[in-house]
């Protein structure tokens, strides 16, 4: 229960800053929820690693900044 409740990760470390857990997900800085899905499916993206994969998602979240920046 005490997972589910809205709970700050800064204490663990500095890199945690302003990341947060509720109700099952991690909500990251932007406000962003995360499931394990989301999680697992961006760690495969980064252990593909190559060139053009690389390329491609620092052109995604460029786009998701700029879309969020737009709201």
């Amino acid at each position: 229960m005490r997972m589910y409740a809205y709970r700050e990760l800064s204490p663990l470390d500095d890199d945690w800053k302003d990341w947060k857990i509720s109700k099952g997900k991690l909500i990251t800085p932007d406000g962003w929820p995360l499931t394990s899905n989301r999680i697992m499916m961006g760690n495969a993206l980064i252990e593909i690693g190559a060139t053009d994969e690389l390329r491609f998602q620092r052109e995604v979240l460029r786009i998701a900044r700029m879309l969020k920046n737009n709201r």
